[in-house]
């Protein structure tokens, strides 16, 4: 079959627009893997205006206020939490944080000589400053103030980022949805909702779980006799955003801690950490999977420990909710594949 002139150039700028769009989506990524520091901080943000807004709704139907007067509302509120919590445990939090940098050593030091690893304190040293090094955003600074530096920076730019999308949320879907063909785009549209919605109770789900984790940890300790226990009980809390392997993360340093006041006192806190595992496992996961996707452990595991691999600290940081965007990804395109959602 003989092609017209005409079809030929219709052919010839199709593939032309095929391969601007392949040459444009390949340079895409590679600025994306360029700035994947900025990516993550950006995702990072996205995930606290995510949160503010999630707060807001409601807040504002119970005022009877807007929505933006809400996330402001919610924002106030988050600040005088952190300002009680300071003013009633800040103080003894950083003393405790500033002994346990001193006992730390010591203990792990201890720890590792019983496991047979002299240089266990030395390895992890070395550990850590290499993924330090990898979080630099900045250059021209050096240990631990070039860390401080770009912890601020970074700490800086996800509140305002996240502050500024919560507060005009809309402005920026529009935006994002201005880059979508006009084909697919209600389909994208349904999309972004429904991993906002998935986000968003796991993100309360965590923030739940990070509390009953470091309050439960505290007691423990505390009645366990254990040397700073609060630094610990906030360091469990903290690290209960990462599943699974930051409550593994956490009781390393309580059990070296308890370690070098007696084997004895090491078990207990073993028990201790363990139980509260099985606890949050019983209770809390399936209230908070329950409104979300479900993250099955070892998929969770591997895959923070992947992010981390590929995308460094902050990687391993974000790997979960990075994860619960591709579990809903997944769902949504092989389950729906023609744009009916069965979520609510």
């Amino acid at each position: 079959m003989t092609q017209t002139p005409e079809r030929a150039a219709a052919i010839r700028r199709g593939v032309f627009v095929a391969l601007l769009q392949v040459v444009a989506l390949v340079a895409a990524l590679a600025v994306m893997w360029w700035l994947r520091n900025l990516v993550l901080l950006l995702f990072a943000a996205i995930l606290l205006a995510i949160l503010l807004f999630g707060g807001a709704r409601p807040l504002g139907r119970v005022l009877r206020i807007g929505e933006r007067a809400g996330v402001i509302v919610v924002a106030a509120l988050a600040l005088l939490a952190l300002t009680a919590f300071s003013a009633l445990l800040g103080n003894r939090v950083l003393t405790e944080i500033a002994s346990l940098r001193e006992q730390l050593p010591g203990a792990v030091e201890t720890f590792g000589t019983w496991l047979g690893m002299a240089d266990l304190e030395t390895w992890i040293a070395e550990r850590v400053q290499s993924q330090m090094d990898e979080m630099s955003l900045i250059g021209g600074i050096s240990g631990a103030t070039m860390w401080m530096v770009n912890g601020l920076i970074g700490v800086l730019l996800v509140v305002g980022g996240g502050l500024f999308i919560a507060l005009s949320p809309g402005t920026y879907v529009r935006g994002a949805l201005a880059i979508v063909p006009p084909g697919p785009r209600p389909r994208v549209k349904d999309l972004m909702r429904e991993l906002g919605r998935a986000l968003k109770y796991w993100l309360v789900g965590q923030l739940v779980a990070m509390v009953c984790v470091g309050v439960l940890t505290a007691i423990g300790l505390v009645l366990l006799g254990i040397p700073t226990p609060y630094a610990l009980a906030f360091l469990a809390g903290l690290l209960e955003f990462v599943p699974y392997v930051g409550p593994v993360a956490s009781a390393v340093p309580a059990v070296a801690v308890a370690f070098a006041e007696s084997p004895v006192a090491a078990v207990w806190v073993t028990l201790l950490y363990f139980g509260i595992q099985q606890l949050e496992s019983i209770f809390l996961i399936p209230l908070i999977q329950r409104k979300t996707v479900n993250l099955p452990p070892a998929a969770t595991v591997f895959s923070v420990i992947a992010f981390g691999i590929v995308l460094g600290p902050m990687g391993v940081v974000l790997g979960a909710p990075l994860t619960v965007v591709a579990i809903t990804l997944l769902r949504e395109l092989w389950s729906d594949p023609g744009g009916k959602s069965d979520t609510g």
